[in-house]
């Protein structure tokens, strides 16, 4: 234990997630907070489509916290991430649950995102095809945003996006086709023109993986430069 609470923070970010688990379970903090700083960015966009960048924060927060009290529980049967992104996905859930609601019990596979409120999409892409992007995926439903998501953003496979949701790997593989098809649609109706539509849709894949590779801006901050 000695020679672990001894490891630099250089030494632990050499450490894979596996490992840094392990120390982090052997009592050394700050295997943990580099755990964390390495997911961070994950986490903040799981949820920075969904929430207002306040309440984004919070459930950033939320989710890590949740993370420490069951660290024990993680078994490896899957990485680290998708465990990470389970909690999370937990986590919106809760608060979806949780706000007040005009009529009823919340059927969490009809809501749609943009219809309980802006987010202020101008934050997060700059350019419009970005933007009727971000609305569309808003535009869908809660389950469907949710797996094209973690597909495009996050480059997971149908079974790792499983993994996230606890879901069989038939009822994701449905869902992402049904999603496409409902996204196209969508950016169709909020695209000024069919070449727009065709731009955005083409642009998707592209933009993504600019999305998942850029900078997100300091924490607490708007993320004014993303997409841009």
């Amino acid at each position: 234990m000695a020679d672990m609470s001894r490891k630099s923070a250089g030494e632990l970010g050499d450490l894979c997630d596996d490992d840094l688990l392990l120390t982090w379970r052997q009592g050394v903090a700050g295997a943990g907070q580099v755990l964390f700083d390495r997911h961070y960015d994950t986490v903040r966009r799981f949820f920075r489509n969904k929430v207002p960048a306040a309440a984004t924060r919070d459930l950033v927060q939320e989710t890590f916290l949740a993370c420490v009290e069951a660290r024990e529980r993680f078994r490896h049967h899957s990485t680290f991430r998708t465990y990470l992104l389970g909690i999370a996905h937990h986590v919106m859930v809760d608060h979806l649950r949780a706000a007040p609601r005009r009529t009823g019990d919340l059927d969490l596979g009809e809501v749609i995102l943009g219809e309980l409120g802006p987010i202020g999409e101008d934050a997060i892409a700059a350019k419009r095809e970005r933007r009727v992007l971000l609305r569309a995926l808003r535009g869908l439903r809660f389950p469907l945003q949710v797996v094209l998501e973690l597909r495009y953003w996050e480059s997971m496979s149908d079974s790792e996006i499983a993994e996230v949701l606890d879901e069989p790997l038939g009822t994701i593989k449905t869902r992402l086709r049904t999603g496409r098809i409902a996204l196209e649609d969508r950016i169709a109706e909020l695209s000024g023109s069919a070449e727009e539509a065709r731009s955005t849709l083409d642009s998707l894949q592209r933009w993504a993986s600019r999305v998942r590779h850029a900078a997100l801006p300091e924490r607490g901050r708007d993320a004014r430069s993303i997409g841009e």
